[in-house]
């Protein structure tokens, strides 16, 4: 639960200043990964910096909310579904939706902490590039 929400935070994070959308993310018991792509190629985004952003980001504790909405709802509003590729079944008619006030709102149905400050310290272990747009963010939360 800890990593599933620390994946919301930085791909809210991303996806608010780069407009970054998930191609797919992964997460084992040692470790998560997220992979994003961005809408252009970007000379330089501060990876280097990111760590420390969502840290601070996460000095605050931000309750955690889900709700549920029709996929009419969803499907209109901006920034609900931040996946490449629409994955939901047209069949689905409600959505549930994962809200981290002020940092991501989206279409999720994994489990997640009720409030951020339940999300242990965290090392972004590993930044690759994998294509002109794309990179792959390998995470580990601390003991």
């Amino acid at each position: 639960m800890q990593y599933h929400t620390l994946l919301h935070v930085i791909s809210g994070y991303l996806y608010e200043h780069y407009k970054a959308l998930a191609t797919s993310s992964q997460i084992e018991k040692e470790h998560a990964r997220l992979e994003l792509s961005f809408p252009e190629i970007m000379e330089e985004i501060p990876f280097d910096q990111l760590e420390q952003l969502i840290k601070k980001i996460l000095a605050q504790p931000h309750n955690v909310y889900t709700k549920t909405i029709s996929r009419a709802e969803a499907e209109l509003k901006a920034g609900v579904i931040k996946t490449v590729i629409h994955l939901l079944p047209a069949a689905l008619n409600e959505i549930r939706i994962v809200q981290i006030k002020d940092i991501d709102e989206q279409a999720c149905g994994g489990a997640h902490v009720n409030n951020t400050n339940e999300i242990k310290d965290f090392s972004i272990m590993k930044i690759q590039q994998k294509g002109p747009a794309k990179k792959r963010i390998k995470i580990q939360l601390l003991d």
